[in-house]
């Protein structure tokens, strides 16, 4: 059954109500709060409406069609959770649910806007859709004062603030048991918050914290809390609440296993000074984790350590990162840090085909001199650095030890790199990039409006024939294809880093291609939507006079329409 909520102003909304229909809608959750949920039930919160309540809820729902739903309805701006900027308030609670979906909602002024407990393992099914989160901040345990907001931050295992946070109480986890598994992120807005995301059992506490991963018990518990998350399209950016102790990180990632990160851009975080440190994203007790195809830059100068786009902080196994750019950091681009003593392992990574540029401007301390990627502490992590482009004037891409990595062909860039994700922007031709599309009966032209609210190139606003956004492109026609068209400022011999691959699992098949002046020098390649790896279409020693024009060009006919290529080309000048 749906129930229907609104306090549009002049609306129908009525606690009196019967709540079920949008003729008869609820006023506020003070009913919904005293109603049990079956598995199926949606609540619909009207657009344009405005709470200033905590949203409570404790049912689970069922899986495939028996779902349980927070959505809107209606039309105009998405409904709104506001509330008073009190770090004891929150915007919505859910203890231990089960197949949910969270979607087209705003939510903050709290110390937390989406807080998921649970105390209890065996849960799956949480899906987060089309959020915007801000202003959530005012939580730091360790490093506020003692007070009301303290010991309910406490109480509701809050170890940091975040627009959404997913905790648990301390649990003993049984082999091959996790707290939540399948968990999906997608179009994802953070900004002025403490995190703007943060998967954490109060700072990995499970199995008595996570300085207990990797040791001889293994084999007796559990060493993860959550399982199979993705996170695509998140923009989280300006995170620089007036946080006690400061904002460590806007990305905050805690014992997760099978995570995929794709898309997504993590932009000027962490905006307060902390005495630890501040990195755009932290992994601690990470395994079969990867990102893809995403941005991290600008990560200010408070005057903190580290000061980095991503820290693998300790108990890492097989983190890859694939095909990112990383610019503009105070600190290194990267991080491996080996100072939590010899339990705290860090193994298997790979750093392969990702852009460094601009980093390390402002390092403090031991990452002083640093760029790229730095390295610091016991010479313990092991991993591989490979098939990199660089641009990093007066810096070195390796700083500090590298004693157990393989380093291999990373490239030293003459001129700044010309990055896809870093250029895309709204205007044709900025930087040497136009966005086109091959009609099946015509010649390559561009496409001609920049629909900004998709903030995507396209025929004409809300047109989903053919369109190229930041990180895709789609091609719904049979004969058609769109393209990234880049042209070449100067005379030179090129370096190509990208890895291409179906955004969502499923879809159409599609043809990939790398062509300059129209011939091709990579494919033609099928991409097909269960190859979760992609395809990498790299290329070394290209030779290019000023004009000429690269095309990352992908064929229709695609799929549905969000059946978009993830494609992050970089074009490296290496003469």
């Amino acid at each position: 059954m749906n129930r229907y909520i609104s306090n549009v102003p002049g609306g129908r909304g009525d606690n009196q109500n019967a709540g079920t229909s949008e003729e008869c809608p609820w006023f506020d959750f003070t009913p919904l709060h005293q109603t049990k949920l079956q598995p199926g039930d949606k609540i619909l919160l009207e657009r344009g409406s405005c709470w200033n309540q905590q949203l409570t809820l404790v049912d689970s729902g069922e899986p495939r069609h028996w779902g349980l739903a927070i959505d809107a309805y209606g039309t105009g701006p998405r409904p709104k959770i506001i509330r008073n900027g009190d770090p004891l308030e929150r915007c919505i609670v859910l203890t231990n649910p089960s197949h949910w979906r969270i979607a087209n909602l705003e939510l903050g002024h709290a110390g937390v806007g989406i807080l998921i407990q649970y105390t209890t393992p065996g849960h799956e099914g949480l899906r987060f859709d089309n959020l915007l989160v801000h202003h959530c901040y005012g939580i730091f345990t360790r490093d506020m004062p003692p007070g009301p907001a303290r010991t309910k931050g406490i109480a509701d295992r809050i170890f940091l603030s975040a627009g959404i946070l997913i905790t648990a109480a301390p649990l003993t986890l049984a082999p091959d048991e996790c707290i939540c598994k399948d968990i999906r992120f997608d179009n994802i807005e953070g900004t002025h918050n403490a995190d703007s995301i943060a998967l954490d059992p109060y700072d990995g506490d499970i199995n008595g914290g996570y300085g207990n991963l990797g040791a001889e018990g293994r084999d007796e518990h559990g060493e993860f809390a959550f399982e199979d998350v993705i996170l695509n399209h998140l923009y989280l950016h300006d995170d620089d609440g007036d946080n006690p102790g400061g904002i460590p990180d806007s990305l905050r990632l805690f014992r997760c296993r099978n995570l995929t990160l794709l898309n997504s851009w993590v932009d000027r975080a962490c905006g307060q000074y902390t005495t630890t440190g501040t990195a755009a994203v932290i992994l601690v007790g990470q395994e079969d984790t990867r990102f893809v195809n995403s941005l991290f830059t600008r990560t200010p100068d408070t005057g903190s350590p580290d000061q980095c786009g991503i820290d693998f902080e300790c108990c890492n196994r097989r983190v890859s990162l694939q095909n990112n750019y990383f610019g503009g950091h105070a600190g290194p681009g990267v991080e491996f840090l080996d100072i939590h003593g010899e339990h705290a392992f860090s193994e298997d990574h790979t750093v392969i085909g990702n852009a460094f540029e601009g980093n390390g401007g402002a390092a403090h301390g031991g990452q002083a001199g640093s760029g790229g990627i730095h390295h610091h502490g016991l010479d313990l992590t092991s991993g591989v650095i490979r098939d990199n482009l660089v641009y990093e004037p007066g810096k070195p891409l390796y700083h500090g030890g590298f004693v157990h990595f393989e380093l291999d062909n990373n490239l030293q860039a003459i001129r700044p790199l010309a990055n896809s994700l870093n250029d895309f922007c709204g205007t044709q031709e900025a930087k040497g990039w136009r966005y086109q599309v091959l009609p099946a009966d015509g010649e390559w032209q561009d496409l001609p409006v920049y629909d900004e609210a998709r903030q995507a190139w396209c025929y004409a606003a809300d047109d989903s024939r053919a369109w190229i956004s930041r990180f895709e492109q789609f091609a719904a026609e049979a004969g058609a294809a769109v393209a990234r068209a880049w042209q070449a400022p100067v005379d030179g011999t090129l370096a190509i880093r990208s890895r291409a691959l179906k955004t969502y699992a499923g879809g159409a098949r599609v043809v990939l291609e790398i062509t300059k002046n129209d011939e091709p020098v990579w494919g033609p390649q099928a991409c097909l939507g269960d190859e979760r790896e992609g395809h990498v279409a790299d290329l070394d020693g290209l030779d290019v006079q000023a004009g000429d024009v690269i095309r990352f060009v992908v064929s229709g006919p695609a799929g549905w329409l969000v059946d978009g290529v993830s494609w992050a080309p970089t074009l490296a000048y290496l003469a």
